[in-house]
């Protein structure tokens, strides 16, 4: 995931090799692949972005979507292809995701210290991993933080577990990604409730949490300043500039309801003094963002996909031991939604449907164990 650009090309590599075995296999097995609501609801979404981006855009740039958007359907249907082949997969795809994990964190630790080793840090006070932008390390912190929550409530090894997880919520905290903290509090609070964490396991996790809420307070004020003018704005504070785009959004959106206009307009706005002129090409709104660049079409589609997702987790809330930190992912993301576009960032989304694969694969194997 560090070099989208090679990540690109495996996918598509990936993607087209995959599809042709899969077309194959499946007229030589004789249990072929049965598709699932998320499956349906994953061509609904291809279907309903490509005919908008069509209209909207033409046929060359209706075929590009449609491709792109293959490519996410591919890294979620590979995911559930493979585990469901051999339930050992299951272990090598949870140390994949673990070995990533630690990493990233790592490195981040290492920028926090001002080792960056391959300048990968734009701004020297926010953490942005190997990525140049903290909001796309932000976005994957999210979902190692709850699977790292998730290994440490499920196994022996708790406190060193969680050591990791205090970790990751370290860097999450120091990339200053507000909508990314607002997220992660509430899928915490999410996670706890459905797993009826005991007295004793809340309260060494709040002793890691609040000592790692302490050394950010006390070595990085800046974050904390940021949420406070969330919060408490100043009476004299600047009218935050995502006000502004999201009216821009609405209004662009009322002209194309149905198929939306294919693109966000370029918006300038003066960030401050010694920088004066900053670039925006999205909503920082992802609901906005669909609606303007998809309309009301690809909305649904879009919404219909996330709706089949958690169905599919809630049913297998009791039997799948990775449900819980799946659902606090999505909560998270959903409400970093409302003020990022989480969802246009090639490096979250892909990560974000392997983990969705991944802990999907799982529910599948087991009902079909039942059965």
């Amino acid at each position: 995931m560090t070099s989208i650009t090679l990540t690109g090309i495996l996918i598509y590599a990936g993607a087209i090799c995959f599809a042709l075995l899969f077309i194959l296999n499946q007229k030589k097995s004789l249990n072929p692949y049965s598709f699932s609501e998320v499956d349906i609801a994953f061509l609904i979404y291809i279907l309903t972005f490509a005919i908008s981006r069509t209209v909207n855009s033409g046929i060359g740039m209706g075929l590009h979507i449609l491709f792109r958007i293959c490519q996410d359907y591919f890294v979620y249907l590979w995911m559930v292809f493979f585990l469901s082949k051999d339930s050992k997969h299951s272990k090598l795809i949870k140390n994949a995701i673990l070995i990533s994990a630690v990493i990233s964190i790592f490195y981040g630790l290492f920028q926090f210290f001002h080792f960056d080793f391959f300048h990968r840090q734009v701004n020297v006070d926010r953490l942005s991993g190997f990525h140049k932008n903290p909001y796309t390390y932000a976005g994957q912190l999210i979902i190692f933080f709850f699977f790292l929550l998730n290994e440490w409530y499920r196994k022996d090894e708790k406190l060193f577990r969680l050591l990791f997880a205090s970790l990751c919520l370290f860097c999450i905290l120091n990339t200053s990604e507000r909508a990314v903290i607002f997220g992660v509090c509430a899928g915490l609070v999410l996670y706890i409730i459905l797993q009826k964490i005991k007295n004793k396991d809340i309260v060494s996790s709040l002793f890691f949490f609040l000592t790692t809420i302490f050394f950010t307070m006390t070595f990085h004020r800046k974050v904390f300043k940021r949420i406070k003018n969330v919060i408490l704005p100043k009476s004299q504070h600047v009218p935050n500039v995502r006000l502004k785009l999201w009216g821009i959004a609405f209004s662009i959106w009322k002209r194309n309801i149905l198929f939306g206009s294919g693109k966000f307009p370029v918006v300038a706005y003066q960030a401050a003094d010694y920088f004066p002129i900053e670039y925006l090409k999205h909503a920082h709104n992802i609901y906005l963002q669909v609606l303007v660049t998809n309309g009301l079409t690809g909305f649904l589609g879009f919404i219909n996909l996330f709706y089949a997702i958690l169905k599919s987790v809630v049913y297998s809330l009791k039997s799948n031991k990775y449900a819980s930190s799946l659902m606090s992912v999505l909560l998270a993301f959903l409400i970093e939604g409302i003020f990022e576009c989480f969802w246009s960032d090639s490096e979250v989304r892909y990560l974000l449907l392997y983990f969705i694969g991944f802990v999907l694969a799982n529910s599948l194997e087991l009902s079909s164990k039942k059965v």
